[in-house]
């Protein structure tokens, strides 16, 4: 074989392996590409990308319907978080009573803790408080202790074992009987109302020169007074449950005078 016959086929080789490894590259290349910029590359290909898939032309319904599904949904989310917020219950003050199971010198508590009142020619009941939870006590001779202040069951019953342990470490045989609470007081935030024709229905009293809110009293246990401004305060209840069961009763009745 001669030079030129040779040169000629390192020459057709070379080119046949340089395509072949250009090709490789440009499909490697290729599958690394996300669809959207397969289309765009498709698009620039034809001019007018009427090559490309539109998967919302051949059924024009479920582009319709998918828009629509989007544009719904967040509007309920936030209309139903929205309601949910509108009637949550936030407790502003539980009262809760616990018999020490002693008789007490309050004299001698008064002279030794710290933070406690005492004037017997005032009120016969010695005050003591805390910082943490900030609560405050009402601690009588016969053993009996009255904690108000705090904002949930579980600061309440932990006020009422501190206060005990400070008058137990006086040197008192304290023992810690009869946890109970009294009455939590709430407070919720609604739309606003006539109080005008919510006075005309049922269990409600209204004096607008005396007070300026509604007492509402037809639900057993619990006294809400409302305010023309949504504002709601309940009073009575002893579990958390039973303000839930008492919102839950007047949701629909402020809902009929409701102000547009």
């Amino acid at each position: 074989m001669n030079e030129s016959a040779l040169e000629r086929y390192f020459d057709h080789f070379i080119e046949n392996h340089s395509s072949r490894k250009e090709e490789k590259e440009v499909n490697e290349e290729f599958f690394h590409l996300l669809p959207d910029e397969i289309l765009a590359l498709n698009k620039d290909d034809t001019g007018n990308g009427s090559s490309s898939v539109d998967y919302n032309s051949q059924n024009p319904t479920a582009g319709a319907s998918s828009t629509s599904a989007q544009e719904d949904r967040p509007t309920t989310l936030v209309t139903s978080v929205t309601q949910q917020q509108q009637f949550l219950p936030q407790i502003q003050n539980i009262i809760c009573t616990v018999n020490l199971g002693c008789q007490l010198d309050l004299d001698l508590i008064a002279r030794k803790a710290w933070n406690v009142e005492y004037n017997p020619k005032v009120y016969k009941a010695l005050t003591m408080r805390l910082r943490k939870p900030r609560t405050t006590a009402m601690i009588y001779k016969s053993g009996n202790l009255v904690c108000l202040g705090a904002k949930s069951v579980a600061q309440a019953r932990l006020a009422a074992r501190r206060f005990s342990r400070i008058v137990q470490k006086l040197g008192f045989p304290v023992r810690f009987l009869n946890f109970k609470i009294q009455n939590m007081m709430a407070s919720c935030d609604t739309f606003t109302v006539s109080l005008e024709q919510l006075a005309l229905q049922e269990h409600c009293s209204y004096e607008a020169e005396l007070f300026p809110g509604l007492f509402y009293t037809g639900i057993p246990n619990v006294s809400i007074v409302i305010f023309a401004t949504g504002k709601l305060s309940l009073v009575g209840a002893t579990t958390e449950a039973q303000m839930y069961e008492a919102l839950g009763i007047i949701r629909p009745i402020l809902s009929r005078v409701r102000r547009q």
